[in-house]
């Protein structure tokens, strides 16, 4: 137990891990990594324990990281220094999201909205933005309204030259409050994210407008609401903190504020477009609500394309949760012996030698690759798009564009993040006992990666936009030509299965197509039925969601996946790399194909069980395969044992010794209630013998 059988592993691959890594991440990327966590290595605020901190200790921390990464410099201006920024926001993402929240997630959105919503009148609160002289926050979600945000309940009431802000009920009361400001000092010219439930000085707050009794809609507003010099909240305004999260999201603080008759000035109106007069009338240049709306609207997410940058981030979270899960459990399944041939325990073998251990965590091992080549393609395409945007480029062509990246990115979202959360849980069970302490990271990362289904939109909700842009192409078919060519294949009708051929990703994608276009005319088809029964649009799109839209968004996606990264592994040069690279492949594509097989077989694909004995044999099959590659893959993947920051999955497979290292430092424990045991014990000792 005490010899680690790692190195034994590592000789069974025939390729290069680190050829591998260069090829799929690129040199600059992996070097520019590097220099990052040698950096964070050399500052004590980023050394760590496996104690587990208290909610005050935890937030003190991330503060405290934050400032000295804010210090070196580190925060690029993404559009002027791409590859530096990558690099710090993978490294960050890996070492601690909470950290990296506090950096990137909210960055702009405070100044971004007064500066897209607000007038001249906002001139000074804006260069008080720049100079960093005041700390903003966001303030859009309600207890009782997330997603649906027009409707939210909180109200801004004209009255004597001024707007009343109250929150009507306690569903009305703003949660989920992030602060952004430019920075914690001048000098530093980049949007960060800061804490909203104890410094924000000002807030945008999204409320109902009433002017003269009539509700004039959905506006945003900017307020101030502490003294900055106090930090005292100001009358009619009450601030929190949410309390307790779990995992990494701990550090980051999150407030929520309840308005009761606040009183604030005609000019916290962000009045593009609109405006109260001193003596309460309403006028706007709006031609319809709907226009006033997309407005207020649009600067929700700072506009559509910075949702689909925002989901590109997530997209790297689920593989990044893959990569972290098959890294620690395919490194500890080496060093965890169980059971053998023969009794003895010199006679234990690995767990990874286990069929059933490998078919539980290669095909995350394989979706942590997979999902990378796809996410890294996926940014280079929308990078081009933007490019043509920014150029000022107006075409139809553009337009599909526009729509095609945001149906992808709408569906990639969750298919990557499902995998992620799910790559973990399997990750705990498949490491046993020891997988559920903290020292393994594995829950801790769960905890983590959880919320990454619901950033940026629910999954399921989200589905919807990638479902309600293929429909619309049902009337275009045998016409389709959209810009990524992630539609194409929808004009023709594929034929059913045949016959296996000798490269199963090839069988795998003419799977996939089978099944979106069916997907596509069954969905599309109960939608008409639906109509014609009376049906009005709302119910029709909530009623075709189960076994139909849902499954199509899926399964477009999922072809786009496979389909784009068997076009990056035929670019591959290295014949060594290129072989493992379609060996990983072949398990990731088979991995989720098998998971539609029954509805494969309803839309009438195949017929009879032996297609989908097949499937499951070639999928076993992938599997064995991977093993000899498998601990190399996992060192071509993995993160600096700094940053994994696990007891199972260092890289040095002594598991045990990492493990006991841990237990010594609790040894002989006396906890003050151990005194109060002894007493128990005693007096129910005299108890008895009376």
């Amino acid at each position: 137990m005490s010899a680690p059988l790692i190195d034994k592993y590592r000789k069974m691959a025939t390729f290069d891990w680190r050829k591998l890594k260069a090829a799929v991440e690129g040199e600059e990327h992996v070097r520019l990594k590097a220099e990052v966590v040698a950096k964070m290595k050399s500052e004590p605020v980023f050394q760590r324990d496996f104690r587990v901190l208290s909610r005050e200790e935890h937030r003190e921390v991330v503060h405290q990281r934050w400032k000295k990464i804010v210090e070196w410099g580190l925060f690029k201006d993404p559009y002027s220094d791409l590859e530096n920024f990558h690099a710090l926001t993978e490294t960050l993402e890996a070492y601690d999201q909470g950290t990296s929240a506090r950096l990137f997630l909210h960055g702009n959105v405070f100044g971004a909205a007064v500066k897209s919503m607000g007038t001249e009148r906002h001139k000074e609160l804006v260069q008080q933005i720049e100079n960093n002289e005041i700390v903003g926050a966001f303030c859009l979600t309600e207890i009782g309204h997330g997603s649906n945000t027009a409707e939210i309940q909180t109200t801004a009431t004209f009255d004597n030259g001024q707007l009343v802000f109250n929150t009507p009920d306690v569903g009305a009361i703003k949660c989920w409050a992030g602060n952004v400001c430019k920075s914690f000092l001048r000098r530093f010219r980049y949007t960060f994210c800061l804490i909203s439930a104890h410094s924000a000085t000002h807030v945008v707050v999204y409320a109902q407008l009433h002017v003269g009794g009539k509700n004039e809609g959905f506006h945003g507003f900017v307020i101030q609401v502490r003294c900055p010099k106090t930090f005292q909240t100001l009358p009619g305004i009450t601030i929190g903190d949410m309390g307790s999260k779990p995992g990494c999201w701990q550090g980051v603080e999150n407030g929520w504020i309840e308005f009761k008759n606040h009183r604030a000035p005609l000019s916290a109106l962000l009045n593009k477009g609109c405006d109260i007069t001193p003596d309460g009338k309403y006028v706007t240049s709006f031609k319809s609500a709907s226009e006033k709306q997309s407005v207020s609207l649009g600067t929700l997410s700072v506009g559509r394309k910075q949702i689909i940058i925002f989901r590109l981030g997530i997209i790297a979270k689920g593989m990044m949760a893959c990569t972290f899960a098959s890294t620690i459990a395919i490194r500890y399944s080496v060093a965890r012996r169980q059971f053998g041939p023969e009794k003895g325990a010199e006679n234990e073998i690995p767990v990874l030698e286990y069929p059933l251990q490998q078919y539980r965590l290669f095909p995350y091992l394989s979706a942590a690759i997979c999902i990378r080549i796809f996410q890294k393609t996926f940014v280079e395409k929308f990078t081009e798009y933007m490019m043509r945007v920014m150029m000022g480029e107006k075409s139809e062509e553009l337009s599909e564009f526009s729509k095609e990246v945001h149906a992808l990115s709408s569906g990639a979202k969750p298919v990557a993040t499902w995998l992620g959360v799910e790559s973990l849980g399997e990750a705990r069970k498949a490491c046993g006992g020891h997988g559920f302490l903290h020292m393994s990271r594995l829950n801790t990362l769960r905890d983590d990666n959880d919320p990454s289904q619901t950033f940026e939109g629910e999954n399921f909700m989200i589905l919807q936009q990638t479902s309600n842009i293929l429909l619309g192409k049902v009337s275009s078919i045998g016409t389709i030509n959209t810009p990524m060519s992630t539609m194409s294949f929808l004009n023709s009708n594929p034929s059913k299965f045949s016959s296996w051929s000798s490269n199963p990703v090839d069988d795998v994608l003419s799977a996939y197509r089978y099944l979106t276009y069916h997907l596509l005319q069954t969905t599309s088809s109960e939608a008409k039925k639906l109509k014609g029964a009376g049906k009005n649009s709302f119910e029709v799109r909530n009623e075709i969601q189960v076994h139909r839209a849902v499954n199509l968004s899926v399964a477009y996606t999922e072809h786009t996946m496979i389909d784009w990264v068997q076009q990056f592994v035929e670019e591959v040069e290295d014949v060594t790399v290129k072989r493992v690279l379609q060996k990983v492949l072949n398990l990731f594509s088979l991995f989720l194909l098998e998971r539609h097989l029954a509805t494969l077989y309803i839309t009438g694909y195949a017929s009879g069980g032996k297609f989908g004995e097949d499937l499951r044999e070639k999928l076993r099959h992938a599997v064995a395969e991977l093993k000899p590659e498998s601990m190399a893959l996992v060192d071509s993947i993995a993160p600096d044992d700094f940053i994994l920051h696990s007891a199972l999955g260092a890289s040095d497979g002594r598991a045990y010794d990492h493990i006991m290292e841990e237990f010594r430092k609790y040894t002989n424990e006396q906890p003050k209630w151990v005194c109060d045991l002894a007493q128990f014990l005693q007096k129910r000792s005299q108890t008895s013998k009376l």
